[in-house]
């Protein structure tokens, strides 16, 4: 139980403080529970003294008893209000804080960490994982606690009157936990593999759903069927397996409560039988055995479903560590020259890079060409830190880029991606993504220059139509365009373009290179590109081979010294000559 609470707090942030007074009301509820067991115990010790004493109940008695029946009452009704009160406040703003600081810790994760974790992982934990603590987890530590809670304070209230009681209570309190202890362990085990396969199945049904197209294209449907099928048995033998752990479990628990009832009920009548307490006590304590474990025993139907909160728990603490990348103080990045300075990298044991070197000045234009693999993309990623370098430096304004901080780093960065993602929102609100302060005129005038103003007002709302996730209801040079309009729109200083032109229909790409050179002046531009119209304009050209950089220079020195840019021009120009007969 302390670890569990322990747990809770360690991810509850802000909302500690209406964590602890959730539980302090719980025991403030709790001590009036205890009033109310008070209460009946008065109320049959009056009536018992004038069955069997023939005391007379005069009208005090019955004001007294009232008083305390109501006080229990009126207690138990607004301490249950302020406990839940704070728990679902706590509990929701828990979930929405966890959920924003996880995703801002990601912003600073390597990209080492998505490679190899799966997307639908990442998204069980910030919606199966943190939704069941909302609705659930929360829930089940309440009444955990109010369990031990209320019967450990049911057992104060009974020790001055009965001690045997009062010992027997605790008694079957400490075996009832014992219990637990024991069968909780390997409880605990199998929830965890419970909750590895739920996130698993999350992810292979988000894979399968994401991937329908492909799969379709592929006839890999019925391969794919049977894995999600898989997943699903298993995840329903992980629920079973978990079940016949639990269920016996919960009954040995709830046995020993019953069996303290009969404790209660035995020890009250058997000193009853030696005259060693009056008629009446043995009524009440009888009375009272059926009331003082009601706390626990509903603790002992939750134990079933105890490991769903520890494992949430545990799930959320291993998102909120992330490996996340170092940060420094610096803010202000002035001059926007790039120097890659004996830079080595590796993709986990593969190397790529062992020592290049590259400098680029700033408010030029420099292209980078290669094969495939010969590492353009990854170099564009260690400068704008995506990756860190395993060995060298890189610096930006004379400074590390390890010395920035993160975000004010990336503010500097516009990216182009050869692979775009639209947000599911309006158009104008896409384009916006770039520059949330920018004014709709604004918004129209990119959308002009980047050649995609046309499409965008035959949409059915113009810029007020909602893309589908992805922006899945454009063509791929649709959304390519929209891309670039949301670069232009944004204030850096440094622009990275990922084969921007890729998917650009040739009837515009003329104008939009225009419009792209006119808007990237004065800004340091990495272009990746394999178009020679791309290329042509820029201030250096980079060549790389094979994770090494072969030459540098401009188009006319390259076309002298560099026989794979020779090789590369020359497949580019008969590729322009190709004609269909």
């Amino acid at each position: 139980m302390k670890d569990l609470i322990k747990k809770l707090y360690a991810i509850a942030g802000k909302e500690s403080s209406k964590l602890s007074r959730m539980l302090l009301f719980e025991v403030f509820k709790s001590i009036f529970e205890g009033i109310a067991l008070g209460a009946i115990m008065l109320f049959l010790l009056k009536v018992f003294q004038n069955i069997f004493e023939h005391r007379e109940v005069l009208i005090q008695d019955v004001y007294i008893v009232f008083g305390v029946a109501m006080l229990s009452v009126v207690g138990k009704i607004l301490c249950s209000y302020m406990a839940d009160r704070n728990k679902y406040i706590a509990t929701y703003n828990m979930g929405a804080e966890n959920r924003l600081y996880i995703g801002d810790q990601l912003k600073r994760v390597n990209m080492g960490y998505f490679s190899n974790n799966r997307l639908g992982n990442i998204s069980g934990g910030l919606t199966t994982v943190i939704g069941e603590l909302e609705t659930v987890g929360v829930n089940i530590i309440e009444t955990l606690f109010v369990g031990v809670i209320q019967t450990a304070i049911m057992a104060l209230f009974m020790l001055p009157f009965d001690m045997v009681t009062g010992i027997i209570i605790l008694a079957t309190l400490f075996v009832g936990m014992l219990s637990n202890a024991l069968f909780q362990k390997k409880a605990d085990e199998l929830t965890k593999k419970l909750q590895s396969l739920k996130i698993n199945l999350n992810a292979t049904t988000l894979e399968y759903v994401k991937g329908i197209s492909v799969i379709k294209s592929f006839g890999k449907g019925k391969e794919m069927i049977t894995e999600l099928d898989r997943n699903i048995s298993e995840s329903c033998k992980g629920f079973i397996n978990v079940e016949k752990t639990v269920a016996p479990a919960a009954l040995i628990f709830l046995f020993i409560f019953k069996l303290g009832i009969c404790a209660i009920i035995l020890s009250s009548v058997l000193r009853f039988c030696s005259a060693s307490i009056p008629p009446y006590k043995a009524v009440m304590l009888i009375v009272s055995s059926f009331i003082v474990f009601a706390g626990f025993e509903m603790a002992g139907s939750m134990q079933n479903i105890r490991g769903v909160a520890v494992q949430n728990l545990d799930a959320i603490s291993k998102l909120r560590e992330l490996p996340t990348i170092s940060e420094g103080d610096v803010t202000e990045l002035n001059i926007a020259k790039v120097e890659v300075n004996n830079v080595k990298f590796s993709y986990e044991k593969q190397s790529l890079f062992d020592g290049i070197t590259l400098s680029i000045s700033e408010g030029e234009t420099t292209a980078i060409v290669g094969g495939s693999g010969s590492g353009k993309t990854t170099l564009c990623n260690l400068i704008s830190r995506f990756w860190d370098v395993d060995g060298g430096e890189i610096l930006i304004d004379g400074k590390n880029i390890k010395d920035f901080k993160y975000d004010n780093l990336l503010s500097n960065f516009t990216f182009v991606f050869q692979d775009v993602y639209l947000f599911d929102d309006t158009v104008k609100n896409n384009i916006k993504f770039g520059n949330p302060d920018a004014s709709d005129e604004e918004v129209m005038e990119v959308a002009k220059q980047a050649q995609c103003h046309d499409f965008i007002m035959a949409l059915p709302q113009g810029y007020d139509t909602v893309l589908q996730e992805g922006g899945s209801n454009l063509s791929g040079g649709e959304r390519q365009r929209i891309s670039i309009a949301r670069a232009m729109l944004k204030p850096s200083k440094i622009v990275i373009l990922d084969e921007a032109t890729s998917s650009v229909d040739p009837e515009n790409e003329e104008q939009l290179m225009v419009a792209l050179h006119n808007l990237l002046k004065g800004k340091t531009v990495l272009v990746i590109a394999h178009k020679l119209e791309t290329i042509q304009g820029a201030d250096q050209i980079v060549v790389m081979d094979r994770g090494k950089i072969e030459s540098v220079g401009t188009q006319g020195e390259l076309l002298e010294k560099s026989q794979i840019y020779q090789r590369f021009i020359s497949q580019r120009e008969r590729a322009i000559g190709w004609k269909i007969k």
